[in-house]
């Protein structure tokens, strides 16, 4: 009588508890096969777990490099104009630009020279940088873009790089909120609330990028130099706009008072104006904070009091 059977064995690894070698197994025995079978199921299964798990952190990595892309362009749309950063992304060159129209700003902040010389310099960086953080979040209400700040001059710009029709009105509105928010700031020597010049001005300008290390988007022109002799001939907590920008912002519902004839270096004699406030514009609307209903109807009531342009002396 012959007996023939086959262990029970359906893995490699029974197999080798039980100190066996597949060679152990008859050659035609379905108990080799079935190991076998086996085997390459549970090979098959651990590399489809492989895969999901490589997929999985390749979703993560792929999430993390849009974020970190994100914070680039965000930083990078800070320096430049949108899509003057994406000229350049792509490696094109990017051609200067005439804008036979718009506003430029200049401010400063009124004795910054005897507010330096009396703080700790970690005192000026924190009043400049709270001050251009309130000027900064103005220029997105406003929507009027930021050239560069020197020390204690902040420059913006309305009608660059998109040209637009309100750009005057845009920069008003800019200047009239700069003016609330630089109240807000307190001078570290006296405790008392800074006061800034702001100077104002219309007309043509060409602008283009400039250097290739750290590369700016710039405006040259001599209404570049017109608006800085509106900010350095201005009186302090004032708006100074030249003939030009009156002449842009009459009949818009600002109120603006006549400063008259004033010697400005360079340009000769001109005559010139500060700006009020906007007659249809609350203190909410310039800041771009919620509105307060009953607030916004007693600023009405007083601005409802003011009616066409004033002359008043500096």
């Amino acid at each position: 009588m012959l007996y023939l059977c086959s262990p029970k064995l359906r893995s490699l690894q029974e197999l080798e508890e039980r100190k066996m070698h597949l060679s152990d197994i008859a050659q035609h025995d379905t108990t080799r096969d079935l190991i076998l079978l086996n085997q390459q199921r549970l090979a098959e299964i651990e590399l489809s777990n492989q895969l999901e798990r490589k997929k999985e952190e390749l979703r993560i990595l792929s999430k993390n490099l849009e974020i970190e892309k994100k914070k680039t362009e965000t930083l990078l749309y800070a320096m430049l104009p949108e899509h003057v950063a994406n000229q350049l992304k792509e490696g094109k060159k990017v051609e200067a630009g005439e804008f036979r129209r718009c506003t430029i700003l200049f401010s400063d902040v009124v004795t910054f020279t005897n507010i330096c010389a009396a703080c700790e310099p970690i005192q000026i960086v924190n009043m400049l940088n709270t001050m251009y953080s309130k000027f900064d979040r103005l220029t997105s209400v406003h929507d009027v873009y930021k050239v560069e700040t020197i020390g204690d001059a902040y420059m913006v710009v309305g009608g660059v790089p998109i040209p637009v029709a309100s750009h005057a009105e845009r920069v008003a509105n800019f200047a009239l909120g700069m003016r609330i928010a630089a109240r807000e700031v307190m001078n570290p020597v006296t405790g008392e609330p800074i006061q800034i010049r702001v100077g104002i001005h219309t007309g043509p300008v060409l602008a283009g990028v400039v250097g290739v290390k750290m590369p700016r988007y710039c405006l040259f022109g001599d209404t570049v130099n017109t608006a800085s002799r509106m900010e350095s001939h201005g009186v302090p907590d004032k708006i100074h706009l030249s003939p030009t920008s009156f002449r842009a912002l009459e009949n818009q519902h600002f109120e603006i008072a006549e400063r008259g004839e004033i010697e400005v270096k360079g340009k000769g004699k001109m005559t010139t104006y500060f700006l009020i406030q906007n007659l249809q514009a609350t203190e909410n609307d310039i800041m771009g904070r919620p509105a307060d209903n009953g607030l916004q109807r007693e600023q009405a009531d007083q601005k409802g009091k003011y009616t066409g342009t004033s002359c008043a002396d500096p």
